[in-house]
């Protein structure tokens, strides 16, 4: 779905950037130094930019969505089970828009909401490998089960707009694997990683090795949501690095997809975004800069995707047409920005930018580096920040616009305790056209 693929993307991108390594590198980070922040400093912090905490509850409390009329808020959460630890079970929970009436609606995560109908998913508690979609009405009746498949066989599931088809990605190894060198390089070899591994040993204690593992492709497919007339869109697509993670377009008739591709002269891998008919014709590379392009977003309207573009080891972003024409780069600044949201009439943008010198994983934290909510024109001008929290207490997580675009909610995921949701008043000038304060 999409806040999910939206959600990891971003976290991978951004935690990838600031550590310098590349992205699978995740596993050898450090846990987080807790520090004597205090929840009220916090909060008090956030209240002085127009925020307000909502959620309180001991558990983790994420991926936020507004009802279509903005008066309530659906969100996951988690319940905290003591010493530190939290239930395995998660819930799609609804509260009022002041964070008041919290009620769960089911057992599930990353809710979606689309034609006033919620979506989520959950693992099935039997067969723990299938991952479940269903649907249910705003106040949870009425609940349908959509899609039943195995996670690891069907991948990166993308329901069409019109809720009649699914598009995932399949994965398979090709008895090779990969060594990604810290000199930009990406060499391949026949045979088993974990036969060989020690070979590397040496250049992994330089630092002349960042990281190796199976080479993989994946192949795009797609299929009615009752799982016939199942049909290959594409095959073959390098995949040890980043999965092609497909979209749909909004009018369901193009798929959008990561594909990372090493060149056979240099040996360096370029990430770039492509695009294919929903039939899988007509494919076309979108973007061709060095480095990463990824996590296209498009447009109310349909007519602009803005997306990631790595510029010398940090993100920015940038904008193009659905047909890769019109390439602007929006943002210029020394951290990571990603994150981004369109605003409800498709003028402004909002985005999270992180400093590059520094992460939240990590044995000390700067309070010059943080982690900020900005809003832009779509031209990139007229930036404003409307948020900025430095490091030691945490970073800001994903954001969405109210509807009528005077309110943004956010999670926040602080460096010593359990995420919450927050509410931030956006400025007239930056809310949505027609919306005036007093």
């Amino acid at each position: 779905m999409k806040t999910k693929t939206k959600k990891i993307l971003t976290i991978l991108l951004l935690l990838a950037i600031a550590s310098s390594v590349t992205i699978f590198a995740l596993v050898t980070m450090q846990s987080p130094v807790r520090q004597a922040i205090t929840q009220s400093e916090l909060d008090d912090l956030i209240a002085a930019s127009g925020g307000t905490r909502l959620t309180t509850n001991p558990g983790p409390d994420e991926s936020p969505v507004w009802s279509p009329d903005g008066t309530k808020i659906f969100f996951e959460t988690r319940p905290d089970v003591g010493s530190g630890r939290y239930s395995s079970e998660c819930y799609i929970a609804v509260m009022n828009a002041d964070g008041s009436d919290v009620t769960r609606l089911a057992n599930g995560t990353n809710p979606v909401l689309h034609s006033g109908k919620v979506y989520f998913e959950y693992y099935d508690p039997v067969y723990t490998e299938l991952l479940v979609t269903e649907v249910m009405d705003l106040d949870g009746g009425n609940k349908k089960k959509l899609l039943s498949l195995n996670e690891r066989t069907h991948l990166f599931q993308a329901i069409s707009p019109d809720r009649t088809k699914v598009c995932y990605c399949t994965y398979y190894g090709t008895g090779s694997y990969l060594v990604w060198w810290k000199n930009g390089t990406v060499t391949k070899e026949k045979g088993n990683w974990n036969i060989d591994g020690d070979k590397y040993n040496d250049a992994r204690q330089s630092g002349e090795m960042l990281m190796a593992g199976p080479e993989t492709h994946s192949d795009i497919w797609v299929m009615n949501l009752d799982e016939s007339n199942k049909v290959k869109l594409a095959s073959g697509i390098e995949s040890s690095n980043c999965p092609p993670r497909p979209e749909w377009s909004p009018d369901g008739k193009k798929i959008f997809f990561i594909n990372p591709v090493i060149s056979p002269e240099t040996r360096i891998e370029n990430i770039d975004i492509w695009v294919m008919d929903a039939n899988g014709g007509n494919k076309k590379q979108l973007t061709d800069r060095p480095g990463y392009d990824a996590g296209p977003e498009f447009s109310p309207d349909g007519t602009k995707i803005t997306y990631l573009s790595e510029n010398q080891d940090n993100f920015d972003i940038w904008m193009m047409n659905p047909d890769g024409s019109g390439k602007e780069r929006l943002t210029e600044s020394p951290g990571a920005d990603a994150g981004f949201e369109w605003n409800p009439d498709g003028r402004r943008v909002a985005y999270i930018s992180r400093s590059s010198n520094g992460y939240l994983y990590k044995t000390e934290h700067d309070f010059e580096d943080k982690s900020e909510i900005w809003v832009m024109d779509i031209d990139g001008s007229d930036k404003e920040l409307l948020l900025s929290i430095p490091y030691p207490y945490g970073v800001i997580g994903g954001i969405e616009w109210s509807p009528d675009g005077s309110k943004m909610v956010f999670g926040f995921h602080p460096n010593y305790g359990n995420d919450d949701i927050y509410v931030l008043d956006v400025p007239a000038a930056s809310a949505i056209a027609g919306v005036v304060s007093e």
